[in-house]
């Protein structure tokens, strides 16, 4: 279980120190330990709180980099969608995806039957080792009354079909990446949430570890370790502030945004909607000539993503811009030009910073970088003992810090080669065959439970599901949801505090629950929630407020 036991970071030297407790810095981590490696893993505020936790929640096969001709990183996407359904398999389900075709040609039927059947040939092991539940279909091609029927939103006069597809879909992305943390943690690493790594501790050119401080006591400390791994982000630039030539140019970052609308746009079905905007990806063999977005069905609303602009600024300092809010709400609009979706259908914007590779001049349209970077510092910066991994996609984020635990394994000349990272099941996700493991929980679950409670226990904690409800033997009242309008039990949020660090009432809201990650939480919720959390840590009444305040400010925009 994780604890927070922050004294033990400074009493040995690690062998490989992660920085950054987003989706790469846990994978790092759990793939890390598997191979016999000491790990520390710190984050400077939450795990999740950053740009991992902004997404539209797929993990996709890269049918889109077709037009690219870039058939690796197709096959990248497309082994690693799998490994994620197999090894979690209570937050990972298949999802169908669906493109509308326009007239005959790039946009037309022809050359997306063209693309579906590539993608079914590349893919033609998609389902190795998967039951039934978590098996991908092959796509197929609708025709207009098809389209119109599953996806009345986009029959526009100019659509005359559609082309359907499988990718997968996330239940919950925090707690995948919690899963990843748990797992690690299992196997003897080493981890503390708001631990900031505030400078590199250099000796003759040579990194080993950082000085920290632990942002709950304010009290500084350092870590020790033979390696470290910066999976920071745009944070890179901060820590290597100190030690980077002036002259040299910061790595650059473009924002990414993603909507929640409080409208069910669809039940079932992901689908993409043209804007009316121009868009040439230079990049590309074949250009469609307009920006996709891409709509998805998500706790009985929609996310909508996503715009990207450049961004120059401090990683500290961002948060979305309502400018930048109203100007991607009137792109969504121009796709879907029926729906007259308003401002205040917003239940909530997530706001990330991704690494940009260029910027178009004339239209300011970004190009995000398309292939991860694993930085070896020692050439970059005369940095011995440094690696950062930068890229954009949660999909591959185990088979790339796999290949970065590679790396870090030649260097340190010690640990396993080998890694099983893609075989092993994550916390939660040792189910077996899904339908079964449903049906006994099911079953097993306490009767004071309703059907919906239990549901929502199996596919947020998996195969651990029990570890929650024993809570219940201290106190039944646990087994109690926190709110009249809620699935989620009170000793979920025992169980976040407890043993999985969670700090602060947005821990327990935004990434351990689900409370208020998709909206704003009740009035309800947010007492109920504080009064637990205030007696299992002891806040005083003035504590609770903050804790209120700051969960709030979390739904208010940078003015611009």
């Amino acid at each position: 279980m994780m604890k927070r036991d922050v004294e033990k970071l400074t009493q040995e030297e690690f062998d490989l120190l992660v920085v950054g407790g987003g989706i790469y810095g846990a994978t790092v981590a759990w793939d890390a330990v598997l191979r016999g490696l000491k790990v520390a893993l710190i984050e400077k505020r939450d795990f999740a709180a950053g740009t991992s936790s902004n997404s539209l929640k797929i993990i996709h096969g890269g049918l889109r980099y077709l037009q690219h001709a870039d058939f690796a990183r197709m096959r990248e996407s497309i082994v690693e969608r799998r490994i994620l359904l197999k090894i979690a398999p209570h937050l990972v389900f298949p999802m169908p995806c669906i493109m509308p075709t326009f007239g005959h040609a790039v946009k037309g039927p022809e050359v997306m039957r063209i693309g579906l059947l590539m993608n079914d040939l590349f893919s033609v092991d998609r389902n190795r080792g998967l039951d039934k539940d978590h098996r991908l279909p092959n796509g197929a091609l609708l025709s207009k009354k098809q389209l119109a029927d599953l996806i009345p939103r986009v029959n526009r006069d100019d659509v005359n079909g559609g082309a359907l597809w499988y990718d997968a879909h996330m239940h919950n992305s925090e707690r995948l990446l919690l899963s990843f943390v748990h797992s690690a943690v299992e196997k003897g690493a080493v981890v503390a949430n708001y631990v900031k790594a505030n400078n590199l501790l250099v000796k003759n050119g040579r990194v080993y570890g950082v000085e920290a401080r632990d942002e709950r006591t304010q009290k500084t400390l350092a870590i020790n370790a033979k390696l470290t791994i910066s999976t920071q982000g745009p944070w890179i630039n901060e820590l290597l502030a100190e030690f980077r030539d002036k002259e040299k140019q910061k790595i650059q970052f473009s924002t990414a945004i993603n909507l929640v609308l409080n409208r069910q746009l669809t039940r079932e079905f992901a689908f993409a909607a043209p804007t009316k905007a121009g868009h040439k990806d230079k990049d590309a063999l074949i250009n469609t000539g307009s920006r996709l977005l891409f709509f998805v069905p998500w706790r009985g609303k929609t996310l909508a993503g996503t715009a990207h602009k450049p961004y120059y600024g401090d990683a500290e300092n961002y948060r979305a811009a309502e400018a930048d809010i109203q100007e991607f709400l009137a792109e969504v609009n121009s796709a879907l030009p029926d729906e007259h979706i308003k401002h205040d259908e917003i239940d909530h914007v997530y706001a990330g910073l991704l690494p940009m590779a260029a910027v178009d001049p004339a239209s300011g349209d970004v190009t995000l970088e398309k292939h991860f970077r694993i930085i070896d510092h020692k050439k970059e910066d005369n940095l011995d003992g440094l690696l950062s991994i930068l890229t954009v996609k949660y999909t591959t984020a185990r088979g790339v810090s796999k290949l970065a635990v590679d790396k870090a394994i030649k260097i340190l000349g010690f640990g396993s080669p080998f890694s099983n990272s893609h075989d092993i099941p994550v916390w939660g996700g040792n189910i077996g065959h899904y339908h079964k493991f449903f049906a006994d929980g099911m079953n097993s679950l306490d009767g004071a439970l309703t059907p919906s409670n239990k549901k929502h226990l199996l596919a947020t904690y998996g195969s651990r599901y029990n570890e929650i409800v024993a809570l219940a033997d201290e106190d039944a009242s646990l087994l109690e949801p926190v709110s009249s309008d809620s699935d989620i039990l009170k000793a979920e949020v025992i169980y976040g505090v407890r043993y999985e660090m969670a700090q602060t009432l947005s821990d327990i809201l935004m990434r351990r629950t689900d409370l208020g990650a998709g909206c704003r939480a009740s009035a309800e919720q947010i007492k109920n929630v504080v009064e637990l959390m205030a007696k299992e840590l002891g806040w005083s009444s003035s504590r609770q407020e903050q804790e209120k305040q700051s969960y709030r400010q979390i739904y208010e925009f940078a003015e611009r």
